[in-house]
Formats: structure tokens, sequence, C-alpha cells
């Protein structure tokens, strides 16, 4: 039987269950957001770092820092990580076959002037897409980087 580690890492390659979902310890968690998405919701657990803040204000969740972009980077990716991991147990869980994913992540818009990317990171199972639009405000010397991402979900 294969697990279900084995079908992500065939799905995404570059997947990794974030390291917190399995440790323990409770240290390593600086908090858990509830982001309502489509009905269900969602619990981050935020790692501890000093270098990053994460916070949600109606349900959109903020990354910014204080001067280290790379931190933030990480911090996105392992929110990402641990939305991806979440929408298949869920998509298990309600019986869909996840041997059928399509995940993508789009560019959708780049402002020069205001250095500003806007993307969005969708994953399609059947008639389901679950995903985000995010916005990365890069850091320009005026202002520190900023991650804001915008959860959705739809049903065909």
């Amino acid at each position: 039987m294969v697990t279900l580690q084995e079908q992500i890492q065939v799905l995404i390659p570059q997947y990794q269950i974030p390291s917190w979902v399995k440790e323990k310890d409770k240290r390593v968690i600086s908090k858990t957001l509830e982001i309502p998405i489509g009905g269900t919701t969602f619990y981050f657990d935020v790692p501890e770092n000093p270098l990053v803040y994460v916070s949600e204000t109606r349900g959109v969740i903020y990354i910014n820092g204080s001067s280290y972009w790379d931190s933030e980077l990480t911090m996105f990716k392992d929110l990402r990580d641990e939305f991806v991991y979440e929408v298949l147990e869920l998509a298990k869980t309600i019986g869909k076959d996840i041997s059928n994913v399509k995940i993508d992540d789009v560019l959708l818009e780049t402002d020069n002037k205001k250095h500003v990317e806007k993307r969005k990171f969708c994953i399609k199972i059947d008639n389901i897409e679950a995903g985000f639009y995010y916005n990365l405000y890069l850091p320009d010397g005026i202002r520190n980087g900023i991650i804001e991402i915008i959860p959705y979900y739809k049903q065909a």
C-alpha cells in the first residue's frame, strides 16, 4: 500500500511535510492560526521564528519580518507546504482520488514601480479547487518585505 507521503512525493517532488506536523516538542510551535476556507477550518501551525511575524486578519494571512527576506520566504514555503498537506488530507477524508491532483503556481501580475508580485497558488482535485492568492511586497530599501495570503475554495 502506498502511503500519503509517497503519493505526495510523486505529485510534487519538492513537497516536504513540515517538520512540526510530526514534532511533539511544543516549543517549536509559536501559535496556531484558524483560517476558514470554503466552510472548513484550516489550522496553520506557525513555527517560532524571532525574525518573522505571522498574523491573520479576517481570513487573510500576513507574513512580515525585520530585514531578512529569506526568513519570510522560508516561512511562506512552510505555510504553503502545510496547506498542501491539509488539502490532500481533506481530499482523502472525503473520498477523493488524490492521484489526479494538479498543483499550479501562476504569476498574475508584476508592478515594478511598487515592487509587488501578485500570484495564485492552487490545488485542483476533480471538481474542487483550493488555494490562495498571494502578494509579495518585495523589500525595496524603504519598507521590509511583506507577504499577503488570501485563501479561497471553489467547487465546479
